[in-house]
């Protein structure tokens, strides 16, 4: 799909829910790096960049000073879309969950879910981001996911994993042809990348293990990159045993205690 009438997509319902609140769209601007949809009301701007070689748009906000955006701008939403991959639906689920960001509450539960960073100073995505990336395969999580927020204070990734996407997602290898195969595992490659240590726990403990066919287990991971193939295959060799944590009060107790469940 070509880019820039994908990030038109993407940037579609944002820019209707802003302009209806008075705020005012500035012109597009586009770098050999990025393309950034900028909009701007007296006291508070939003804007949307489509990174090219991270293939990852952002959903941003901040203040205004002298007529100006001040900078400091705070990453609300974050996904990852592959303009050879991904579809005109995947821009448009996009877009519905950034204007979702901008209508209600979830803005705040997203901001306190994306505090982990990279080294490079950028979110790494959350089990939040990793569900909704998810949509795109699975079209019914999308009512899943909002169910999900709106009966808990805070997103359940391990459990949601568990119970609404591993199902889904041991039915959907066994239809998947070579093709939509290796655009699949190339996917869950760049998702456990982009991920926080949740999402790498969920994608290798919970989805990827659940797999009972060591053969099946192959073709899914086959597209991995060489370093994601090697810890797919490590954490394999977890499978039916129990693992207890040294210390419970560390942060690891949740992902220790995930495996322990599901023996």
């Amino acid at each position: 799909m070509e880019i820039n009438k994908a990030f038109e997509i993407i940037t579609g319902k944002v820019e209707r829910l802003l302009l209806a609140k008075g705020y005012k769209k500035q012109d597009v601007a586009e770098s050999d790096k990025e393309l950034t949809a900028l909009y701007t009301s007296d006291n508070m701007a939003y804007s949307m960049v489509y990174y090219f070689d991270k293939k990852r748009v952002l959903l941003r906000s901040c203040g205004m000073e002298d007529g100006e955006p001040d900078n400091a701008w705070k990453t609300i939403a974050t996904w990852l879309f592959d303009p050879e991959a991904d579809t005109q639906k995947d821009a448009e689920n996009i877009s519905e969950d950034f204007a979702e960001t901008i209508r209600g509450p979830k803005q705040t539960a997203v901001q306190k879910q994306k505090k982990n960073k990279k080294d490079n100073g950028e979110h790494t995505s959350d089990p939040l981001f990793f569900a909704n990336r998810m949509v795109g395969y699975f079209p019914e999580l999308r009512d899943e996911i909002a169910y999900e927020k709106a009966h808990y204070e805070s997103f359940r990734g391990i459990t949601f994993a568990q119970e609404k996407i591993m199902p889904k997602f041991r039915s959907y290898i066994n239809t998947l042809n070579k093709g939509a195969m290796e655009k699949f595992s190339k996917s869950l490659s760049e998702l456990y990348d982009a991920g926080d240590l949740d999402v790498k726990g969920i994608i290798t403990y919970i989805l990827l293990n659940s797999i009972e066919d060591d053969d099946k287990f192959e073709k899914v991971t086959e597209f991995f990159t060489p370093e994601n193939k090697k810890i797919a295959d490590e954490s394999r060799k977890l499978r039916g045993k129990k693992i207890k944590p040294e210390k419970p009060k560390k942060p690891s107790k949740l992902m220790a205690q995930t495996l322990n469940d599901m023996q």
